[in-house]
């Protein structure tokens, strides 16, 4: 079973996956980060500039996740993988208009994924707010990123109800590191049980 975790800049899908995949047991494929991607596209992010060239990077990092994914996939196992095509759709949001076909061109390398769910992570702004302050990365604008946010996170509930096993999941007030907030992710997305790992008195 894949399942994929989605949701704006700073929402705390990197963390939700980690934690879910340690839960499971049965492994994770991350988006990267700072020192995974080319240094090239933060800057071109942060200046808006190459959306295509962007969208259609970050498509190969997941399609690569994917078809990795698809090799160790068991009907046993409960794989987490940041990213799906709704993720390439929503971003879409915060470029002009005139670069829309053929950002919708892009979204094709995403067809063939069809995670088996697919977590939506939405906020409020304020949330949002307050983990981009907290992680205070160099390479980020606080105001740019909390605006970015904005744009993406309606574009990610507006597609929802078009993505086949797709929930939404609002983050705030829960932390991903305590376990409560785990088990709503859990019980909202429809996950199988997961094999607890013993601890005994000695």
């Amino acid at each position: 079973m894949r399942v994929a975790i989605v949701g704006g800049p700073g929402i705390g899908k990197s963390t939700l996956l980690r934690q879910l995949a340690d839960l499971y047991h049965h492994g994770s494929y991350g988006e990267g980060e700072e020192g995974v991607w080319d240094p090239r596209v933060l800057d071109d992010i942060a200046a808006g500039r190459n959306p295509v060239g962007v969208t259609a990077y970050f498509a190969r990092l997941y399609d690569a996740n994917y078809r990795d994914a698809a090799r160790h996939d068991h009907s046993d196992r409960v794989m987490f993988i940041e990213g799906a095509r709704i993720t390439l759709e929503a971003h879409i949001a915060e470029y002009p208009a005139e670069y829309h076909a053929r950002l919708h061109e892009v979204l094709s390398i995403g067809d063939g994924w069809n995670p088996d769910r697919t977590i939506v992570l939405t906020s409020h702004t304020d949330t949002i707010e307050k983990h981009i302050r907290l992680r205070n990365r160099a390479s980020e604008n606080v105001e740019q990123m909390v605006q970015r946010f904005r744009l993406i996170d309606e574009a990610f509930r507006r597609l929802a109800p078009s993505y086949p096993g797709t929930v939404l999941f609002n983050r705030d007030h829960r932390e991903f590191h305590d376990r409560s907030s785990l088990l709503e992710v859990i019980a909202a997305a429809g996950l199988p049980p997961f094999e607890e790992v013993p601890y005994e008195m000695l």
